[in-house]
């Protein structure tokens, strides 16, 4: 059975998701986006419903970090959010979301975009955890003619 994680702050919404879709797959949610991270590394879901507006982290940083890193990156992530409009959705697409869906949830379109994806051939994951930063860096050396440089 497939494993979904939900990540959304409101409770109600994870329940009528979990209500919705635990006939067919193993869920675990939760409503704090600092935790969501350590799931999804922990739990290796096959899936990520993510909600865009939530407290201390947005959706889309969440987003950006599930990218960020080998581990979580290869896991589809599907937008449920309350939020309309062609931007918002091609910033989610931008930001590597497979699929938006707006609330109030339309659970067989939800149920359909899901199958389609998780029936898609997906590579596998790494077993090690990296993660892409950008840093500055200070070289310090001898080039080839022994002059030091920095």
């Amino acid at each position: 059975m497939d494993k979904l994680l939900i990540v959304d702050d409101e409770a109600a919404m994870r329940r009528l998701l979990r209500i919705n879709l635990a006939d067919r797959y193993e869920i675990i949610d939760t409503g704090n986006p600092e935790q969501a991270l350590a799931m999804a590394l922990q739990d290796k879901p096959n899936a990520i419903l993510l909600d865009l507006r939530m407290p201390n982290f947005s959706g889309y940083e969440l987003c950006r970090t599930f990218r960020a890193i080998t581990s979580t990156q290869l896991i589809p992530i599907i937008i449920i959010s309350g939020e309309a409009g062609a931007t918002t959705k091609a910033s989610c697409k931008e930001l590597g979301a497979t699929a938006y869906f707006e609330k109030p949830v339309d659970f067989d379109a939800l149920r359909a975009s899901l199958a389609k994806v998780l029936r898609a051939a997906q590579p596998d994951r790494r077993r090690e955890v990296r993660v892409h930063l950008r840093v500055m860096l200070k070289l310090r050396g001898t080039d080839i003619n022994e002059k030091p440089f920095e």
